[in-house]
């Protein structure tokens, strides 16, 4: 851990940001980032599904928020607003993969014997599961995987998106309700 100050390391994220603000190349900003980037990564790789892009997303993620420092509300939880800039930055780099090539085709399965078959259904079933999900809409997808995956509170969801509690409890329920219907169309469009 990064000592800046006396205590400063376990300062709360609020306090580090201010002391970014004042001194960008300094101690608060990499310990922002050191007590940060394991869950941002996490989100990032979620989403997005392939660990090059989701270390080039964790990079322009920070990157931002070294850039918007100043637009840091510290009277308001730091982490939503991270996670809002990374969920942003996760997004965008979806469109420009779609936009940039066609989704890859899933190679065939052999099975050799019933320990294999089993082990192939599984992995059928997480396939589908996994195709089910990429076949939301992108703002569905982060929504679920910053709760389910993540395990953000909907106090946190809250922030991030800009609404009230209820609001994101329906729009997880409408979003599992997509999954769902998905999942049961086999992962189609």
């Amino acid at each position: 851990m990064i000592v800046m100050e006396e205590g400063t390391e376990a300062a709360p994220d609020a306090r580090l940001a201010l002391l970014a603000r004042e001194d960008p190349g300094g101690p608060a900003f990499r310990t922002l980032y050191e007590r940060h980037r394991g869950p941002v990564y996490g989100l990032l790789l979620r989403l997005l599904d392939d660990p090059a892009l989701a270390e080039d997303a964790l990079q322009e993620t920070f990157f931002r928020v070294h850039e918007h420092l100043d637009r840091y509300d510290a009277g308001r939880p730091f982490r939503p607003w991270l996670l809002t800039i990374a969920r942003n930055v996760a997004l965008n780099a979806l469109r420009a993969r779609r936009k940039a090539c066609a989704p890859p085709q899933d190679e065939p399965e052999r099975a050799v014997s019933d320990r294999v078959a089993r082990h192939t259904a599984a992995r059928e079933d997480a396939r589908a599961a996994r195709a089910a999900l990429a076949a939301l809409d992108d703002d569905d997808r982060a929504l679920l995987v910053m709760r389910h995956g993540l395990g953000l509170k909907l106090d946190d969801l809250a922030a991030v998106y800009g609404c009230t509690e209820r609001t994101v409890r329906n729009r997880l329920q409408a979003a599992l309700d997509r999954l769902t219907r998905k999942l049961l169309e086999g992962g189609r469009s």
